[in-house]
């Protein structure tokens, strides 16, 4: 209990001071103020008497169920204070992530347990986000454990690993829906992974099966709310914003160097342009900024887009994410999106050494120091997995790391990173282990 003490207390010393400092908005991410303003909305309604049936599960169908909820009972218990009592509730979902990540490396490479557990617990990443109002911290946490029981059933298969991945599925979707399409892929890989290491039974496929089965039925109740309410059977209406107002314009960005801003604005004036009913919903207005994303992105090329991809990877990797703590983001400078470039590497070229904050650069400069350092610290571990003939979960944990890149496409940003944490902490547990024995051998 001594790693989940650690880390609660880093995490409460350091929401503490930001409130202190800076009251909610110390605590805030750009989207948390519409996040909490949902919740204070639905609070007033549940207070009143309103919220009945399919309304249950949200009145803002861009915030999955789970997120909605825990927001909303901090808001109907706490008042004013809301924000702080939910950052400061959610540092123990991310001291548990650090006690997952233990048990994760303790199965897959147990001497280096305790080295990525105190990677995970001062881990600035999820310090800084497990500090601001949104899904994430949560989400990874669920994330966390989907990994280890993919882990502990590929290693052992049971129904109580089986259980314990549909409890991570089904609790991450309940909290950011990005995660559903990987349930799929990690089903085959995992029955692929015991045919070729041991051999397949129909208890395998069954304990598998029952994972995709569980997982659809404790979707089921979200979109079927929405087809009452909305007439989708969709699970979210983030599905157009995400694409049209994030993935075309970055990639245009990339391709032409038109600034993300003009392109959210182009997009937006091609859907207004679209025929649409007076009094429209969410999903509505999602279908015709994915009709026009999707138009766009049919013309633009594989070229264009794969470039975008790379480019928005690299930053996410790359990028430290003290830049997104609060007091730092608050220092008065030109932001990444705006920053001017005629390629992604001059982008972040001017952005890197170019900043018109000394200050904020410096913060920048070194933090992408360190990010470095510990990107070939978890290198390092990644070949001592291959080195110890551990394919399986290193298999594992490119599947997560190249999903995650994959669905956040160009969206350069820190906090995109936060799901593949877990995995990163183990493979530097792994790499430093591996790097003290090498030097006590010497």
């Amino acid at each position: 209990m001594t790693v989940f003490a650690a880390a609660v207390a880093i995490r409460w010393i350091y929401d503490i001071a930001h409130f202190l400092a800076m009251g909610d908005a110390g605590l805030m991410g750009v989207d948390s103020y519409s996040y909490i303003a949902y919740a204070r909305q639905f609070a007033e309604q549940i207070s009143a008497g309103q919220v009945k049936g399919a309304n249950w599960i949200g009145t803002y169908p861009v915030m999955m169920p789970l997120f909605t909820w825990m927001v909303t009972l901090h808001v109907l218990l706490f008042g004013s204070v809301s924000v702080l009592s939910y950052v400061m509730a959610q540092a123990l979902f991310d001291a548990g992530t650090c006690l997952l990540v233990y048990a994760i490396a303790n199965r897959v490479f147990p001497r280096a347990a305790l080295a990525a557990a105190i990677a995970a617990v001062i881990n600035p990443t999820q310090i800084v986000f497990s500090g601001q109002l949104y899904p994430d911290t949560m989400f990874v946490f669920f994330v966390a454990m989907m990994l280890l029981g993919a882990v502990r059933w590929w290693q052992a298969p049971s129904w109580r690993s089986a259980i314990l991945m549909v409890a991570g599925f089904a609790l991450a979707a309940w909290t950011r829906v990005l995660i559903v399409p990987f349930a799929p892929a990690l089903a085959v890989f995992l029955l692929l992974a015991v045919a070729v290491t041991r051999s397949v039974n129909w208890r395998h496929v069954a304990q598998i099966g029952a994972v995709l089965v569980g997982l659809a039925v404790c979707l089921a109740p979200i979109s079927l709310s929405n087809a009452v309410r909305y007439g989708s059977w969709s699970l979210t209406s983030q599905g157009g914003m995400h694409l049209a107002w994030w993935i075309v314009p970055l990639i245009w960005e990339v391709r032409d160097g038109k600034p993300w801003a003009e392109g959210r604005a182009e997009v937006d004036r091609r859907a207004e342009q679209r025929p649409h009913p007076a009094v429209e919903n969410p999903f509505e207005h999602s279908r015709r900024l994915t009709e026009v994303a999707m138009e766009e992105l049919r013309q633009v090329g594989v070229g264009a887009i794969a470039k975008a991809w790379v480019f928005g990877a690299v930053v996410n990797i790359g990028t430290p994410a003290i830049i997104l703590s609060p007091p730092v983001a608050a220092l008065p400078r030109t932001g990444f999106y705006a920053t001017p470039g005629k390629d992604p590497l001059e982008k972040i070229t001017n952005f890197l050494f170019r900043s018109d904050n000394v200050l904020y650069g410096w913060i920048l400069l070194i933090g992408a120091l360190g990010v470095a350092i510990a990107r070939l610290v978890q290198l390092g571990g990644f070949v001592a997995l291959l080195w110890h003939r551990q394919w399986v979960p290193a298999l594992l944990f490119v599947g997560w790391c190249t999903f995650i890149l994959c669905v956040n496409g160009p969206i350069a940003s820190p906090k995109y990173r936060l799901p593949l944490e877990p995995v990163l902490n183990v493979l530097a547990g792994i790499g430093w282990t591996q790097m003290v024995r090498r030097r006590d051998r010497v």
